[in-house]
């Protein structure tokens, strides 16, 4: 038998105590559980069948280079997993990280909305945040281009830890991301954007309309995954990769709150998870 990576342990962990937790909530309904019972079970044979079953099909080069790139699909299959919990809002919840919004956020819009400079932060921000989705796979593209691929386990490790405590806090914690509520005072800026904001803008919340499970992750998951993968290249690679990566990821953060697709605590909290989830696997043995 093949020694699982870490990473591929998290993998097992994470998908079997969700659908253990689905069904030991009979509120979800059948369907639900069946749902989040099937993506679970997906998850475990595509970790075991990788990690166990590959490698004495394959060259061991072919079998790496598998379980290198896999955590990605498996990361986004956690997320639908962890979205299948998804029933109810807390909007006493929700109000309060509105109302502290309010106060921090509210103002950096207004200055937009007055400066010539505005309609340009607000365009590079709404840019920034596309990047979420790609900034992970240039991350482990990096270290592969590097000839760093003995430190895949160590990018993977970080970023799945931070990721899969984003994620797996909506079982218990469920709130709508801040752009479907209908704030008078964010609304007005971010629908008087010239056009070629307003042309990101729609193609990013085209991407959540129809890829998204429609609901806030507290922490975000986009911050927590994407300073994660900063944080790993700071320490691993050239410095200034790491801090190419780490102004990406700062980018996306405030692009996510501005933008109101995440509220400000999601963000602060994605960075603090992130770098919880670099020191445990600075401890980590091996």
């Amino acid at each position: 038998m093949a020694p699982f990576r870490a990473a591929e342990v998290i993998n097992l962990v994470a998908f079997f105590t969700f659908v253990l937790l689905g069904w030991s909530r009979p509120n979800l309904g059948r369907s639900r559980r069946v749902a989040i019972t099937a993506i679970g079970a997906g998850g475990l044979a595509i970790t075991l069948f990788v990690s166990q079953v590959l490698p004495l099909l394959v060259t061991p080069l072919a079998a790496s280079v598998t379980r290198d790139w896999i955590p990605y699909v498996l990361l986004l299959m956690f997320y639908w997993q962890a979205g299948q919990f998804v029933t109810r809002a807390d909007t006493a919840f929700e109000a309060k990280l509105a109302r502290l919004d309010r106060d921090i956020v509210a103002p950096f819009l207004d200055w937009c909305a007055r400066s010539p400079a505005g309609p340009w932060i607000l365009a590079y921000l709404e840019i920034a945040y596309l990047l979420c989705y790609v900034s992970l796979p240039m991350g482990l593209a990096s270290l592969h281009l590097l000839r760093q691929g003995a430190d895949v386990g160590h990018f993977w490790t970080v970023v799945l830890l931070a990721a899969y405590a984003a994620y797996g806090t909506l079982p218990f914690l469920q709130t709508r991301p801040p752009r479907v509520l209908g704030e008078k005072w964010s609304e007005p800026v971010l629908r008087g954007e010239p056009l070629i904001p307003r042309k990101i803008r729609a193609f990013n919340k085209a991407i959540l309309r129809h890829a998204s499970i429609h609901a806030n992750t507290f922490p975000s998951g986009h911050v927590a995954s994407t300073t994660a993968c900063a944080l790993v290249l700071l320490r691993l690679a050239p410095a200034w990769i790491g801090l190419i990566f780490l102004l990406v990821a700062l980018s996306i953060a405030v692009g996510a709150v501005a933008g109101r697709y995440h509220y400000a605590a999601d963000a602060i909290l994605g960075f603090l998870v992130a770098i919880a989830a670099s020191f445990v696997d600075r401890g980590a043995p091996g």
